[in-house]
């Protein structure tokens, strides 16, 4: 019996199928996601210029509902190539994730993933009936990710929601959006003194970089005035390397306290 027995797409491209497969369908951030394209030949031979395995999810708009679809990363599984009628082809595949791949949390309503991340099946194929499909897939945060937010949460911060957000244009990137934390002061010397804290982390092999925005408590109606005319103040970044994160979890809080500080 085949190890890939998780069914997560199925295309129609013409009289043949594709078939994408997997071991599982959830997998932590920067894992290897490997698994088989199963290729059904149908009732002539069909010529298959590609097929392209995309990790793929959605990010929202500040101030607005609107949704952009984006592409993580792209697998191309083969150069082109004819599957005979009745043939069965199966070609294997391997890609990992990327560590900056957002983690998903299950909506208790819905039961669905937010944000949703999925690996669409797209083939390259001439008269196809239906040549993309998708299907949806869990991502599990990494050591490094739980501990900076854990880094956050000693200090009387308390996790309050998490969405991908396209990123403000103040905040300095590369990255054209991010999975945005808000953490809000619970207990300790930030009791109603901060506002809330919202923190976007990027990791890499070596470092991590946390993007931070903090927004200090409105005491008065022209405190938000205040606020929008001095956005650059409030925002800003941290880079610490990854050894630092997972073996001196109180030093990274130390830093974020000395910049919640500074705001203050």
């Amino acid at each position: 019996m085949s190890l890939f027995t998780k069914l997560i797409t199925s295309v129609g491209i013409g009289s043949a199928k594709v078939d994408t497969k997997l071991k599982k369908n959830y997998f932590m951030q920067g894992e290897v996601l490997d698994g088989m394209v199963e290729i059904l030949g149908g009732n002539s031979n069909q010529k298959i210029d590609a097929i392209h395995l995309k990790l793929m999810t959605l990010y929202g708009h500040e101030g607005s509902s609107r949704l952009t679809n984006t592409v993580i990363h792209t697998h191309k599984l083969n150069d082109s190539f004819t599957i005979h009628a009745g043939e069965r082809k199966e070609i294997p595949f391997s890609f990992r994730i990327p560590l900056d791949t957002p983690i998903t949390m299950q909506d208790p309503e819905t039961g669905k993933n937010i944000p949703p991340v999925w690996i669409a099946t797209e083939a390259d194929v001439k008269n196809a009936i239906d040549p993309r499909d998708k299907d949806y897939i869990t991502i599990e945060p990494t050591k490094v990710h739980e501990q900076i937010l854990d880094a956050l949460r000693v200090l009387g911060l308390k996790f309050r929601q998490m969405e991908s957000q396209k990123l403000p244009f103040n905040l300095k990137s590369e990255k054209v959006f991010g999975q945005q934390y808000e953490f809000v002061p619970t207990f300790g010397k930030y009791f109603k003194r901060l506002e809330e804290i919202e923190v976007y982390i990027f990791q890499g092999d070596v470092e991590t970089t946390v993007l931070f925005d903090v927004d200090k408590l409105r005491r008065n109606p022209l405190s938000s005035v205040v606020d929008k005319l001095n956005l650059d103040k409030n925002r800003g970044s941290v880079t610490f390397k990854n050894e630092q994160i997972l073996n001196d979890r109180r030093s990274v809080s130390d830093e974020f306290e000395k910049i919640i500080d500074r705001v203050l």
